[in-house]
């Protein structure tokens, strides 16, 4: 008697266990909420199928797109506002003109998404994939990139003040003249790296008050750059590019500066204490107040000096005279 109704339960298992699926998949396939599109003011499409759908213009603040499959979606200008599409796919995507202010887009694939003029402000883009992506003209000021994989992205001109890119791996990446005042470019955890900017070009970036400590930088371009006050103390920084950058107040303290390139950078009040110098090139740079102590030996021979401006309180490393070729600027 037993065996026939534990078969009994069993065959109960399984039939409920069909329906949950069944109600499941009905779910994701059932049609869209009334008058959505355009109005899906908080609508609720949880693991939707929505591959293709025409959303543009359309009202998406607040919906709760979890997981949905919204591959080359038409999104064209619909609002966004707050919206979870944490998980989601969003492959191909038409996303121009959208707003996107403070939406959840954590683990998102935005792979080949177009994201022309889109407002990304405030958004949490943690762990999403966004490789290969032209963001020249999206607004992302105070967004959410932690861990994000942006390689050979552009974000050329781009507003990223006050951005969060600890950890994201940004190699190759075009960030000329991008507005990075105040951005976070560190280590997310104690044991965890930095950003990856190796090979990405920053010509003109402005970094003022931005941190990079852990992150790499191998191969980085920062020529016309603005790092005044930035810390890149004790970074690997050998054959870096930095003509022309302004360095003022810059933490270069213990830094490999072998071979960088320094030519008529700002430097006035740098701290180089301990940093190497070997074969750098800091023709007609400022040197005022700068702080140059070697902690070991005197590494400043090798290193070309010719034109550099000083001043009666730039600190030399001990025994170390300036040549002719250089200019004592009386204050």
């Amino acid at each position: 008697m037993l065996r026939p109704v534990l078969s009994n339960v069993h065959r109960g298992r399984q039939t409920i266990l069909a329906f949950v699926v069944l109600m499941l998949l009905t779910a994701c396939r059932s049609p869209l909420p009334d008058n959505c599109p355009p109005e899906c003011l908080g609508a609720r499409l949880y693991q939707r199928n929505l591959v293709g759908r025409d959303f543009e213009g359309a009202n998406l603040r607040n919906a709760v797109l979890i997981q949905a499959q919204l591959d080359n979606a038409n999104l064209r200008n619909a609002d966004l506002s707050g919206a979870d599409l944490s998980q989601a796919s969003l492959a191909g995507a038409d996303l121009r003109g959208a707003i996107l202010i403070g939406v959840n887009l954590t683990g998102a694939d935005l792979s080949s998404a177009l994201l022309d003029n889109a407002n990304l402000s405030g958004a949490n883009l943690t762990e999403s994939i966004l490789t290969h992506m032209d963001l020249t003209r999206v607004k992302l000021r105070a967004a959410i990139l932690v861990k994000a994989t942006m390689v050979g992205s552009s974000l050329r001109g781009a507003d990223l003040r006050g951005i969060n890119l600890s950890g994201a791996d940004l190699r190759g990446a075009d960030l000329r003249w991008a507005y990075m005042k105040g951005a976070n470019l560190a280590a997310a955890g104690a044991h965890e790296p930095g950003s990856d900017l190796r090979g990405a070009l920053l010509t003109g970036a402005i970094l003022t008050g931005s941190n990079l400590t852990g992150s790499n930088l191998r191969g980085a371009v920062f020529e016309r750059a603005t790092l005044d006050g930035v810390s890149l103390r004790n970074m690997n920084l050998i054959g870096g590019q930095f003509a022309n950058a302004n360095l003022t107040n810059a933490n270069l303290s213990g830094a490999l500066l072998d071979g960088a390139d320094l030519r008529s950078a700002l430097m006035v009040n740098a701290n180089l204490l301990g940093a190497s110098l070997k074969g750098a090139q800091l023709q007609q740079s400022n040197l005022l107040q700068a702080r140059l102590l070697a902690r070991e030996e005197d590494e400043l021979p090798s290193a070309n000096l010719s034109g550099v401006q000083y001043d009666t309180n730039t600190q030399w490393p001990r025994d170390y005279a300036p040549s002719d070729t250089m200019t004592m600027v009386n204050q």
